[in-house]
Parts: C-alpha cells; structure tokens; sequence
C-alpha cells in the first residue's frame, strides 16, 4: 500500500515556491500517494490569478498530483494586519479541512513559513494523531526581526513561545542548513528530532536555455558577474553598488548585472546615477524560464545579503540554482553558505558588506583564467547533483515519511504509554518481594549504596537518571581509577545480572516516563556523539528495559549488529512486536544467553563505527 501523505502549504503553483509541483510530482513518482492542502494562489501580489475565484473548496489534478484549494484572504502587501489576516484565514480553512475534509494521510508535511501551517499542523495531529515532518525554511521570529517585518519585542516573544510550542509538538524537524540545526539545539530542541535536508532548485528552468538574452545585456567583450532575484532590505545591495564604484577604475571591463525586482531597486537606480556607475546594469525580472539563459551568459555569479546572525545559518534559494547552473559564484554572504562554497570548490567568497572584500573577490575572479573558472563551475555542478539535487533531497524526505508511516499505521504509539503504566506498576507491586530481598543481599554482600545510578540518553536523547541494582564493588586501582569491570565484578552481582535482577528497580524508571518497557537499551552519554545518523536513530523511541536487540544475541552482538537491529525495531514497532520481545525476554533469562560480550564482563566501550 502506498504511503499516503498529505502537504500542508500556503503557497503553491502556479505561485513561486520551493516545495512545490515539483517536488510533490517527485514523491508521486516514487510511489507516494500525495494530497496537496493549499490556498487559492494569490503571493506574491495579493491579487487571484487569472481563472480562478474564491469559492470554498476546489479540486484539480496538475500533473497526476491532487491539489485542494481551501479559501484564505488574499493580502501580501507592507501591512502587518493584510499578511496576518492571510495566513490566519489560511490556517482555519487548513485546519477544517484537515480535521474533517482530508481522507487520513499517514504523514503530513508542513511548510514554514507562516508559523500558522506549523499551529494547524500541530493541531491535526493532536486530534487526529498523525505524525508531522516540519520543513522550517525560514527561522522565526529571528527572520521577521531582520527584515524589519515586525518590529515589536513583546510580540517577537510571543512568536517565539508559539515556534517552541509547535517544535514540541511536530514528530520531525527538517532544516535548510547545519546552522538552522546548531540554533535549534541551542533552544533545547534534540538533535535526534532534527535532520538537514539542503534545498534544490527549479532544475527544469535552468535546462538547455535557448532563449534570446535582454537587449540591454552585456556583450562578450565585459565580464560579467551576474545577481539575479529579489533586490530588498535583506540582499543589501549598496556594498555591492560600492564594490562597483571600487572596480570601475581598476577592471573597467567588468559589469555588475542585476536581474529581477523589489522595493530596493528603484532607489539602488538612483544611487547607480549619484554615483555615475557605468559598470552596473539593472534588467527587469523575467520568467523561470528565461532564467537559465542568463545565468548561462554570465561570467560569475553573485550572491550577497546584509551582515546579520541569522544569514550566517542561512543559505539564500539562489546557491543551488547558481550551482546546477555550473558557473563560479562569487558568495557574499558570512557563515553556512560560504561554507557551501568551500565545500564544493566552485568559487570564491567575501565578506557580507565589505565592498573592498567583495571587489577583491571579484577581481580574482576575473583575473582566472578561463579554464579555472569553467573547472570550478563544473565542481559547483557535480556537487549539486550529489548533494542538494531535487532526487537527493526528496529521497531523503521520502525516507521520513516511510519511517514514520510505519509507526502511524502500526497504532502502537498512542497505546504504549499507557501500557507502560499499567505493566511497570503491576511489575513493581508483584515483584516488591524479589525486590526487597535483593536489595537486602546487596546490602548484606556489597554495602551502600544498593541502588547504582547512572546518568543515560532518554527519547531524543534527553539525559535521565537511570537506577539499577548495585552489582559491582568500589575498587580503585594503584592510579586511583576504578578498576575494569571484570575485576569489580563479583560472583553475586554476576548472578544478579544473569537473571537480570539488577534491571528490576528500571521499572520505577518506566513508571516516571524516562523509558519505556520495550526499546533500545540506554547506553552510556558519551556515546551520543560518536554514532553515524543511521545510528542515532535508536533514539526516536523511549529506550526500553528489554529490546530486539537484548532477544537477538544481547552483549554477544558486535555494536554495527546491536545498533542495526536497534533501528529496525524503531521502523517495525507494534504491539505484537512488543509482546514477542516479553515472552522471548523472559526465555532468555532463563537459559542465560548473551549475557556478556567474548572477552569483557560486559560490553566493550563503543569508539565510533569509523574506528571499530
């Protein structure tokens, strides 16, 4: 059966967008039965599109994908109460139709910005329990506070508190960048519910350009360096006016070519007039599909935006496009997107509004030969395939939907919490006797403390206090360290750990929510930073008591085998799954299997898959 998922975006074609047609046509192409949720298109003027009209729902099918149109307020103008009147009608007419109108996807991914596709999102799943990949391609409140689109501090924190509601909430974060990742973390999202999908490009407007270039385009005797896109507040385009003005003298071939529109570029014409820039050219915007022809004619390709900390996590829509082009870039910007760059070879970079910085950069450029400038568009152009390409990055998405698909339909998640209750009480209760009498012969044979505690990975790996039954004495060598555990480990802790008795006080550990009875086991904190991403994943679940891999060889398995079946367990849980992994716990107890690694009282340390 096919996994179902349903897109939740504002914006769709024939709007401008990045998760559009093109990449719901890519997930019908791998197999996905997809259902688009969007508004009537109206961005970027705030005006309906020629042939269609507000009604309260429309269907249409656009190149096998299912496109449902909910009614919103058409509105993208300056006005603060216009564009919150869009997107809250949005979200309201989002929410009903999803709560009471969509047939039950088994995903659903959401497209942010506005932050009310995460709230209607968020709140489908809390009624409707359907899981929530969260595409954050812009960070609010960081992003309305450096475009000046809103200016208020008390209403920033309030977008801010409702960001943080809606992280908790959604079962996968994806972002555009490493450093969209590194300020998630440090405002106390995991790192396990995070996961870095770059973004790709019209692919399809930059193949085989034939068109005929602009009049006003430069001729094949100049160097071209070329920006094409949005000219605002944000690009900050005077340092590269500057950067003009510095270059005219010294490399009186070169010309700066602006392409597209915005509110800056009527007052950056007059400032090229105040200044007498001759080397600098402004072309009107063009369709996609002219797009690829100018980039093609350019010599280097210019990406710049406003020194500001949120651009340095930033990697402006314009770098994959620029890449796939197969054209030197000329980066511009401090941070994430520089580091692109670095990465792939296909450039040079300056700092963001540094004019001496950005002329220099392009007087290298220019000063290359030939040859160098085509090798670094052709390191630009590979990268892009094996990194930021549309197959790439939709693989990747698909993958995430398919793991959570599974838990969805399993049904198993929304009961196993209460199972855990019920099953760690009623274990506590009827095995207070065992408990008691091993604690006392611990106390008798080992003395205090008789509960060991250890600081483990929790769901996402949150750090919790896990208690376990003492089962090894405090010996301290010559150095003053601790022992190997062999030597610490005596012939009753030995038994306690045969029969699994020192797991006993973990229930109490159930109970409180840190773990669950059936997961991957919490291993140490140390380990955390040393697994593959694959790896990671054993931490999408509650770590449990017993787990697939404790039934499947425990402390035997080499750590590649313990992890591999730790993952397979977090994309096939169920209830079924669950209770085979009791029964066969408890036969294994029996018999003793697996109790230690060949060679070690317990397990080796894990050094890292790259090591081992």
């Amino acid at each position: 059966m096919a996994t179902r998922v349903l897109l939740l975006t504002q914006w769709f074609d024939p709007e401008p967008t990045f998760k559009g047609l093109v990449f719901a046509r890519e997930l019908v192409r791998q197999g996905f039965d997809v259902e688009v949720v969007t508004g009537f298109p109206n961005y970027p003027g705030g005006k309906l599109y020629p042939g269609y009209k507000l009604k309260l729902l429309q269907r249409e099918v656009i190149d096998g994908v299912r496109v449902t149109r909910v009614p919103l307020y058409p509105s993208h103008d300056q006005g603060a109460v216009g564009r919150i009147l869009n997107y809250v009608s949005f979200a309201a007419s989002s929410l009903l139709y999803g709560l009471f109108g969509a047939r039950r996807p088994d995903v659903i991914y959401a497209y942010h910005p506005p932050l009310t596709v995460g709230i209607c999102a968020s709140l489908i799943r809390l009624v409707r329990r359907i899981p929530v990949v969260y595409d954050i391609q812009d960070m609010w409140p960081d992003t309305l506070r450096a475009t000046g689109m809103f200016s208020n501090e008390k209403a920033l924190r309030v977008v801010s508190r409702v960001c943080d509601w809606v992280y908790r909430r959604v079962d996968q974060l994806v972002v555009l960048s490493p450093g969209f990742k590194r300020l998630l973390i440090e405002r106390g999202v995991p790192e396990q519910k995070i996961e870095v999908i770059y973004n790709w490009c019209a692919e399809d407007s930059l193949a085989a350009p034939t068109c005929a270039l602009p009049s006003a385009f430069p001729g094949s005797d100049t160097f071209k360096i070329l920006f094409a896109g949005n000219m605002g507040k944000a690009q900050a385009l005077d340092a590269v006016l500057d950067a003009a003005a510095l270059v005219q003298v010294q490399a009186p071939a070169m010309r700066f070519v602006f392409v597209g529109g915005g509110v800056e570029v009527s007052r950056l014409k007059d400032r090229c007039t105040e200044k007498a820039l001759s080397n600098v050219v402004f072309l009107p915007q063009v369709p996609m599909s002219e797009v690829g022809a100018l980039l093609s004619a350019a010599d280097a390709l210019l990406v710049h935006l406003k020194k500001d900390p949120l651009f340095t996590i930033t990697i402006p829509s314009k770098t994959q496009a620029y890449m796939a082009a197969g054209k030197p870039i000329l980066m511009a910007v401090d941070g994430d997107a520089a580091d692109l760059i670095r990465a792939s070879g296909g450039g040079h970079t300056a700092q963001s509004e540094d004019p001496a910085s950005i002329a220099a950069a392009a007087i290298s450029l220019m000063e290359s030969t030939a040859e160098e400038r085509a090798f670094m568009g052709e390191q630009n152009k590979r990268f892009y395939s094996e990194k930021l390409s549309l197959a790439v990055g939709a693989a990747r998405f698909g993958r995430l939907f398919k793991q959570l698909a599974v838990k969805s339909r399993s049904g198993w998640g929304t009961l196993k919490r209460l199972v855990d209750i019920v099953g760690a009480a009623a274990g506590l209760l009827l095995l207070s006797p065992v408990i008691a009498v091993v604690a006392w012969q611990i106390r008798r044979k080992l003395g205090s403390p008789v509960i060991f505690r250890q600081t483990r990975p929790g769901l996402y790996g949150k750090p919790f206090q896990m208690v376990k039954f003492r089962t090894m004495r405090d010996a301290i060598g010559p150095d003053g360290q601790p022992l190997p555990d062999s030597e610490r480990m005596t012939s009753f802790g030995s038994f306690l750990r045969s029969a699994s008795l020192d797991e006993l006080p973990e229930l109490w550990n159930v109970l409180k929510g840190d773990m669950s009875l059936v997961g991957p086991r919490p291993l140490l904190m140390e380990y955390l930073p040393l697994y593959s991403t694959e790896q990671a994943r054993r931490h999408e679940v509650r770590p449990g008591v017993t787990g697939w891999a404790q039934i499947n060889g425990r402390n035997a398995l080499s750590w590649e085998e313990k992890f591999g079946l730790d993952v397979w367990y977090v994309d096939h849980q169920s209830f079924w799954l669950d209770l085979q992994i009791i029964f066969l716990t408890v036969k294994k107890v029996f018999i003793k299997d697996g109790i230690s690694a060949d060679g070690h009282a317990t397990m080796p340390h894990f050094k890292g898959s790259k090591n081992e």
